[in-house]
């Protein structure tokens, strides 16, 4: 779960509609692992029928320890937060979830790892790009990032050569309202299928360059 030189694809739509088709788009299209934000109408009964599937499926945007526990009933693999919150972190450790805190700063990084965790979301992403989070690197050379927010495919290469382990997709992949058509999600699982093919050849590329 969550394994070096990996994909997620983000599900956010504001107003609902076809989540569960998006997120079977995204795996048609070669993502293995969806993360839906709990934001989303419907978001926890769409990732209960992926889990039931036997699909890696995660929740995002959680802030509590209640939203915790929603997502570990419906069997998210992982939760997501947009900052750093001990109490996320702790509830899902204890329910045997990955945390994933959002964090920015070193002292973030630092209080991240003290309270358990063991992959961090490097967020909003764009605002440092691939150059700020190969300065990370420096003194958190083993650390598990994920840089997620802004981040576009014809940047996953640099994203992974600075030092990122997983890239997270959401808008890039899937818009920002549901898919009202079959076109719809065929460009959704096109621009995964592009998205993965990036994260192969800029792993290939990091491995070469590491």
């Amino acid at each position: 779960m969550l394994g070096p030189g990996s994909l997620v694809g983000i599900v956010r739509f504001h107003e609902g509609g076809d989540v569960s088709g998006a997120m079977a788009a995204l795996i048609r299209g070669g993502i293995e692992q969806v993360e839906v934000t709990i934001d989303t109408p419907g978001a926890l009964a769409a990732v209960a029928d992926a889990a039931a599937e036997g699909r890696t499926v995660g929740v995002g945007t959680v802030v509590d320890s209640e939203q915790v526990r929603a997502a570990a009933e419906a069997g998210a693999r992982f939760v997501v937060s947009p900052g750093l919150v001990q109490e996320v972190i702790e509830t899902a450790i204890t329910l045997g979830l990955e945390p994933v805190p959002g964090v920015f700063t070193a002292t973030e990084i630092l209080a991240a790892t003290a309270a358990g965790a063991r992959v961090m979301k490097l967020f909003p992403a764009s605002c440092g790009g691939p150059a700020y989070l190969r300065a990370l690197r420096g003194p958190f050379p083993t650390i598990a990032m994920i840089p997620t927010g802004g981040v576009r495919i014809e940047e996953v290469r640099a994203y992974l050569e600075a030092g990122a382990t997983v890239i997270a997709l959401g808008s890039e992949l899937v818009g920002r309202v549901a898919p009202r058509s079959d076109a719809d999600l065929d460009w959704i699982a096109a621009q995964a299928a592009r998205a993965t093919a990036a994260v192969r050849d800029g792993a290939l590329s990091a491995q070469a360059s590491g």
